[in-house]
């Protein structure tokens, strides 16, 4: 009777939660806005990163900001701060289906990206006291990147190439702070406690537990798994016996309600519904091995949406890695906070295991691609999860493959023909998929230096719009802008054929050819025609000219019905040669010369294609003033989009009519 009561109580207060969860999302959704202003605020420094070239910190204040500072500022966590600021542009290239820099902003309620001035320190916030004293004993030791991800829950100490290959390889859920790792470092001290001391360890545990919290700003993994935890000894003490599934449920609606904005982070999603499939499944958490195999699978259609490929070398790399992970890397790099020789052979350890993730993040044979799937086939796939639990059936593992295999080749019969032009900021690039996915074609491939995020958002772009193999690879020059992640793309993908403008080779496309020659691919200079599928390329400008620009492929092909040109960077001088050697029809869609400089789309040459449609591939604030407002006058009767103001932009043919879509943030 007595239990009967309590779990009616649970019921109604878990009802209350969810009531103020679900407000306090819709209140929060409302409220948050990213600002783009200029001006001088008051706030505490929370975090700080010092990174080679600068130190970027977390500033609270009347509203949040991450803030870029000069390499040689010294500010502190805790510091109390005057400053001036610009707006930072976030210059993040809009790509169809890549990370969204916005939701993460979202995510950390982060309301704006900027660089300070000047700054003036006038006090300090001893709330933040234990923090600080902790990252002054971090920052000098050689292996801090892992020891501010395990104890700070910071990972921003990590090279951004090696976050990548974590995520590619499948592996980056190990290196945030959850359950298994609060069953493990607690579980260590209560035992310890009981044999040293013979007495209880609850009230020890609970103040590690919140200077843990405290470290980690509460990160929602860490806060779930420790609440749960505490949950569980709640449980046992008072010998009620009130199912898991109760205190999740109250766990779930709390952390929603003091922290809203978790909710766009995709850390929410896998540690509560990987936690949820482990309470009704009553699983044991003790065998590392079989939990990561479990939680593998859990993850396995949420991480098929997010990052649209699975190497099936990180299944057995994920149960060798959790045994490193969370028993040596883990365990080593607390240790490391008070011993250099520890230190040491922790940077040794994390310096192998990140060349390891490197080389298997390099082969692809087992890489399989997974298109982007509708969020109700992913919510399928988990509730029939859910229903094997309690029902096992051979049937829901059919049904299960059914959906699988429905995601993977469903491709095949798509009857749409697909041209994107993909912002890579100021660069060109353009994609182009037959019907039945029976071709792909990539012309130019864009190009930034030093930029991570490009790198991996066009492998992501191109996975989640189902490509795992280039049939033609056509490079309309040797400019950086135009193939400087061509190197990228062969590396990650089977790429039938490669093909060069005409004119002497430069130093990048030297380099390009001697990776097509190790890899056996097939490349070919200054061509006329090419096939594909039903259609040709025809390829304009043979004529050998003095400098890249004007070498540049200019393409023209026909779309089921719809007339495409690419122009490369061709100058005014290449448009009247073409114009003097063909009759060229009106264009469809035209992809402007040289991102819209006043040296190309000369008015003689836009009067003469007269284009429907305009795309000026250009980066946001570019140095060179592009576009230039002539050429703009020049395609005024034309539709103009721009990749600097519309981010990518799709051209579908579906039933012979032409589809617009952008990818605007």
């Amino acid at each position: 009777m007595r239990k009967s009561k309590i779990i009616f109580l649970f019921k109604i207060f878990i009802t209350l939660l969810f009531i103020i969860a679900i407000v306090r999302i819709i209140t929060f959704n409302n409220k948050y806005k990213l600002y783009k202003n200029t001006g001088s605020n008051k706030g505490i420094i929370t975090n700080v990163t010092k990174k080679k070239s600068y130190v970027v910190a977390d500033i609270k204040s009347s509203i949040n900001y991450k803030a870029y500072f000069d390499k040689s500022s010294n500010v502190d966590i805790g510091d109390i701060i005057y400053f001036e600021y610009d707006n930072k542009a976030l210059n993040m290239q809009k790509i169809f289906n890549a990370f969204d820099y916005y939701k993460y902003l979202k995510s950390k309620n982060i309301n704006q990206i900027i660089q300070v001035k000047k700054y003036k320190i006038v006090g300090t916030n001893k709330k933040y006291y234990f923090n600080k004293y902790i990252s002054r004993l971090i920052h000098n030791k050689k292996s801090k990147a892992y020891i501010y991800t395990f104890l700070c829950g910071d990972k921003s100490y990590i090279d951004s190439d090696i976050k990548m290959t974590y995520t590619s390889n499948g592996i980056s859920h190990l290196l945030c702070v959850s359950g298994f790792h609060v069953v493990f470092i607690l579980g260590l001290i209560k035992n310890f406690f009981r044999k040293i001391f013979k007495r209880d360890s609850i009230p020890l545990l609970i103040i590690f537990s919140l200077f843990y919290l405290i470290l980690t700003n509460f990160m929602i993994p860490l806060f779930r798994a420790v609440l749960m935890y505490f949950s569980n000894e709640f449980n046992k003490r008072l010998n009620i016996n009130i199912s898991n599934l109760y205190y999740y449920f109250i766990i779930l609606f709390l952390i929603i309600i003091i922290k809203p904005y978790g909710i766009f982070d995709v850390g929410f999603y896998y540690t509560f519904i990987i936690s949820f499939f482990l309470i009704i499944n009553k699983y044991n958490l003790n065998n590392i091995f079989k939990t990561t195999i479990y939680c593998f699978l859990i993850s396995m259609p949420i991480t098929l949406f997010l990052n649209y490929n699975i190497n099936l070398l990180s299944i057995i790399f994920n149960v060798l890695s959790s045994f490193f992970v969370c028993y040596i890397l883990y365990t080593f790099s607390f240790i490391s906070i008070f011993s250099n020789v520890i230190d040491k052979l922790t940077y040794q350890l994390s310096t192998l295991f990140e060349f390891i993730n490197l080389k298997i993040n390099t082969i692809n044979i087992f890489r399989i691609i997974f298109p982007k799937t509708n969020i109700y086939l992913v919510m399928f796939i988990y509730i029939l999860y859910f229903i094997y639990i309690f029902k096992p059936n051979i049937k829901y593992f059919c049904i299960y493959f059914i959906v699988v295999f429905y995601i993977l080749f469903n491709k095949y019969f798509n009857q749409n023909t697909y041209v994107y032009f993909i912002d890579v900021g100021q660069g060109d690039m353009a994609v182009l998929i037959s019907k039945n996915y029976k071709n792909i074609t990539i012309i130019d491939t864009g190009g930034l230096e030093n930029n991570t995020y490009l790198k991996y958002s066009l492998r992501s772009f191109l996975y989640s719009v189902g490509v795992s193999k280039i049939n033609n690879l056509i490079l309309s020059h040797g400019d950086y802008d135009h193939m400087g992640e061509a190197i990228n793309l062969v590396n990650n993908f089977k790429i039938e054929k490669v093909i060069f403008n005409c004119g002497p080779f430069n130093d990048l496309e030297k380099e390009i050819n001697k990776v097509l020659d190790k890899k056996k691919i097939k490349y070919y200079t200054c061509i006329k025609e090419l096939n594909i599928d039903k259609n040709k390329f025809y390829f304009l400008q043979t004529k050998e000219y003095d400098n890249e620009n004007d070498n540049s492929n200019v393409i023209y092909t026909e779309l089921n019905g719809y007339k495409f040109m690419f122009m490369g960077d061709a100058s005014s001088a290449t448009e009247h040669e073409i114009l003097s050697k063909y009759n060229l029809p009106d264009i469809d869609v035209l992809k402007v010369g040289h991102h819209g400089s006043k040296t190309s789309s000369s008015n003689e040459f836009i009067n003469k294609i007269n284009p429907k449609y305009s795309v000026l591939s250009v980066g946001k604030n570019n140095r060179y003033g592009h576009p230039n407002k002539e050429v703009l006058e020049n395609l005024e009767n034309s539709k103009i989009y721009r990749t600097d103001e519309d981010g990518s932009i799709m051209f579908k043919i579906k039933n012979n009519k032409l589809k617009i879509v952008t990818c605007s943030p």
